[in-house]
């Protein structure tokens, strides 16, 4: 009787940790750190122990959601160069909020291998909330928030109305009743002339 007791509490309680022991030896996430800020371009960090690597995938998903479907890929390959994972990640391109990361490693003997960042906080663009003790930016690359354009005025410059070919200038108008006055003259002159020449001479 008291086998059989002792032999289901191996089952339901160690043997189940001891799995999911198994399940995180050999690969692990060292950065970002669980209930970190992130900003801007941030590196993924993280170390796998395993020299049978089939193929691996990087993926985040919302913070709380297990559900499978929901998590979308961030990078994924066939090896991993000196047992060190590094990528960059353009947090920038998500709405802020609540993520978890998860690394997935497949093996060549078909067994899958996970280690798995619960929170990372993303704030790019909302407050950042108070720090906790592990709540610590990081940030490669900040975004810096545009300032608005003011727009500029324009310096006004008055600019003189350009003269009308076709209207007679003061200057012309005078320099017209002056040449017409002096051809009137001369015309006189001349007229008078002609008449004295013409006039009989009287005898005496």
């Amino acid at each position: 009787m008291w086998r059989w007791i002792i032999g289901w509490v191996v089952w339901f309680f160690i043997l189940p940790a001891s799995v999911v022991a198994q399940a995180d030896e050999g690969i692990l996430i060292l950065s970002p750190a669980d209930q970190q800020v992130l900003q801007g371009v941030i590196e993924v960090q993280a170390r796998v122990s395993f020299d049978d690597v089939q193929t691996y995938e990087l993926l985040f998903g919302y913070s709380g959601d297990t559900d499978e479907r929901n998590l979308f890929l961030l990078t994924q390959g066939n090896s991993i160069p000196d047992s060190q994972l590094r990528h960059r990640w353009d947090t920038t391109l998500i709405p802020d909020g609540d993520y978890r990361l998860v690394l997935r490693v497949y093996l060549i003997n078909g067994e899958r291998r996970e280690a798995v960042v619960e929170t990372v906080r993303v704030r790019n663009y909302s407050v950042v909330e108070s720090p906790t003790a592990s709540g610590l930016v990081l940030s490669t690359a900040p975004v810096v928030p545009t300032p608005p354009e003011t727009p500029t005025p324009l310096p006004v410059t008055s600019t003189p109305p350009k003269p009308n070919p076709g209207s007679v200038q003061p200057v012309q108008w005078t320099t017209s009743v002056l040449r017409s006055v002096g051809i009137t003259i001369v015309l006189f002159v001349i007229l008078g002339g002609l008449i004295r020449l013409r006039r009989p001479k009287k005898r005496r």
